[in-house]
């Protein structure tokens, strides 16, 4: 047997698919790559059409500046591009485009049929390769600019098309990810479609506000302010939400760098320092920023995929984000390190120019309730109090302390209750009663899109949700019907509640903990529902609440495990004051 420590060298075909897999890993990876050609060749209008989430089919069409007959074949080349001509310019890339080797790529793993023409041209060109050999080559009918199609694709590589997420999941990364590359070429018309329905349109041209309310949704829109701040080569501008407007997840982030969208962990480091105390916990800003820098001070030849980048002064680029943040936030108290053009966009301004009021609508809802703690495990034992001889609603009633503690008196002493404890307490009850909790038709059913990573695990746990009262419905990639809800949650912001319940329940396993992603769900929503701290009651609110503690099995201490009613003796109070 032959040692398998020689050392040989790789096939032609497998060394293209290897270096395939470094570029092409999901259908979204061509979707970008061929978009982003589109973007460098100057097209105005680009139109994406998938079938089955981009694992049965993918055209994308655009009226760019298309190819000769020539420069098409060459482009299925490896290391073929337009973009660079010698060494140095790697140090100055402004292209989204450069390593020559997207259409390879794609072509090693599908079958590509590419159609292009160029401008003032009579004819275009069509050809077709299959595992990335050339198999079909003719003059061919077309409009101006590049129509490339891609079925089939991993084909040739069964393990990596095995590993694909759901038709829904793929959807959702395309939609995810088309949306960040509209915010970053406003002057672009972008256009996402399968056979049954239009998922994205944004028409052009749009400033920033426009095309954020055309990808992300006139609510959101609603709320941005603008910011914009130079120092010297650099400069920043976007949008950025006020304190009292946040989203339940950080999918509104957007960092886009000389209009390439990126991942770096300086927005995020940013963005907590400017945020710092202003949002409750759990929530998130929306923020869309550009940063546009000479090339040569931003390496993007960083990661294959090129979303990720690496800066030559990360510390300035750090105190500049953080400068226009903080004044965008109408809170710099500082003088910025590097002298700065600052434009009008503060949280002040804005608000004397008459920012619209906040809108409470889906997961966007303005001035948010506190966002309930991360469930734990399951629910936790309530440990056994000491015995009482009265019952809650034979209590004195008092009032209310601090819009948070209902106050009665016992005969043994004062008894303070807290008010969130307790009414989670009744609803987690109420929800695990039985398998069919009660639950509340919704007369016009609301969308709700979760995070594409999470909506494979909302798909394969809907029936799990329905048993907790929450039923949901697919309605194509991320997106999802809500069709009914429990009671407790009809004056919440019902999409808000979905995301949280998903983002806090997505890393439970399904399959092996199907009775801990229910548990997980009673919990969590008999705690989205229930009245909160700092919510003011009225008398007969008090005394409903106090009178169903008496019907619960357990009524000392909350699903979580916190004590939800304290008894401070008339002893301990007398000692108090020396009596």
């Amino acid at each position: 047997m032959e040692s398998q420590t020689r050392i040989r060298i790789l096939s032609p075909q497998v060394a293209a698919q290897i270096a395939a897999g470094e570029v092409i890993t999901r259908p979204w990876a061509v979707v970008k790559e061929l978009v982003e050609n589109s973007l460098d060749a100057g097209a105005k209008t680009i139109t994406v059409e998938i079938e089955e989430g981009g694992r049965g089919r993918i055209r994308v069409v655009d009226d760019g500046c298309g190819m000769t007959p020539e420069e098409a074949v060459l482009s299925l080349e490896r290391h073929a591009t337009s973009k660079l001509r010698r060494e140095t310019d790697l140090l100055s890339i402004a292209t989204l485009g450069f390593r020559g080797e997207a259409l390879p790529s794609i072509a090693a793993v599908s079958r590509l049929e590419m159609i292009s023409c160029p401008p003032g041209q009579t004819g275009g060109y069509r050809l077709v390769a299959v595992a990335g050999e050339m198999e079909e080559s003719s003059p061919w009918s077309a409009a101006p600019g590049t129509q490339v199609t891609v079925s089939q694709l991993f084909f040739n590589t069964p393990a990596r098309r095995k590993f694909l997420r759901s038709r829904q999941a793929e959807q959702a990364f395309m939609v995810e990810g088309l949306r960040h590359l509209a915010l970053g070429h406003p002057e672009v018309h972008f256009l996402l479609k399968t056979p049954a329905r239009t998922l994205l349109a944004a028409p052009a041209p749009q400033n920033l506000t426009e095309r954020v309310a055309a990808v992300l949704g006139a609510e959101v829109a609603a709320h941005l302010l603008p910011l914009a701040l130079e120092s010297g080569p650099l400069r920043v501008a976007g949008l950025l939400s006020p304190p009292d407007f946040s989203v339940a997840s950080n999918r509104f982030q957007v960092l886009l760098v000389n209009g390439r969208v990126v991942q770096d962990r300086i927005l995020g480091a940013a963005l907590k320092e400017a945020y710092q105390g202003l949002l409750p916990k759990g929530r998130h800003p929306a923020v869309v920023l550009r940063l546009d820098l000479p090339p040569e001070m931003v390496d993007v030849n960083v990661h294959p995929a090129k979303t990720e980048i690496r800066f030559q002064d990360s510390s300035r680029i750090f105190a500049l984000l953080l400068s226009a943040l903080r004044q965008g936030l109408g809170g710099e108290k500082e003088e910025p390190r590097y002298t700065v053009t600052w434009q009008p966009g503060s949280l002040a301004r804005a608000r004397e120019a008459g920012t619209p009021a906040p809108l409470p609508l889906g997961e966007l809802r303005s001035r948010p309730l506190p966002v309930p703690e991360a469930p734990r495990p399951g629910p936790i034992p309530a440990p056994p109090l000491t015995s009482v001889s009265w019952r809650f609603q034979d209590l004195v009633l008092i009032g209310q302390f601090a819009a948070t503690y209902i106050l009665a008196q016992c005969p043994e002493g004062l008894v303070l209750i807290d008010q969130h404890a307790a009414h989670e307490r009744v609803l987690y009850e109420m929800l695990q009663a039985a398998d069919a909790p009660p639950r509340q038709p919704l007369l016009f059913p609301r969308v709700v899109e979760v995070p594409p990573a999470q909506a494979d695990w909302l798909q394969k746990n809907l029936e799990h949700l329905a048993r907790a009262g929450l039923e949901l419905e697919p309605f194509g990639g991320a997106s999802f019907l809500i069709t009914a809800a429990p009671p407790c949650l009809a004056q919440a912001d019902l999409e808000a509640a979905v995301l949280e319940t998903v983002e806090a329940l997505a890393p439970l396993k399904s399959a092996t903990q199907p009775q801990t992603v229910l548990e997980q769900a009673r919990l969590y929503l008999s705690c989205r529902g229930a009245i909160k701290a700092g919510q003011e009651l009225e008398r007969e609110e008090m005394q409903a609440l106090l009178k169903q503690l008496d019907e619960l099995p357990v009524a000392s201490h909350c699903p979580h495990g916190r004590p939800l009613w304290r008894l401070i003796p008339v002893s301990e109070i007398r000692q108090g004051f020396l009596r």
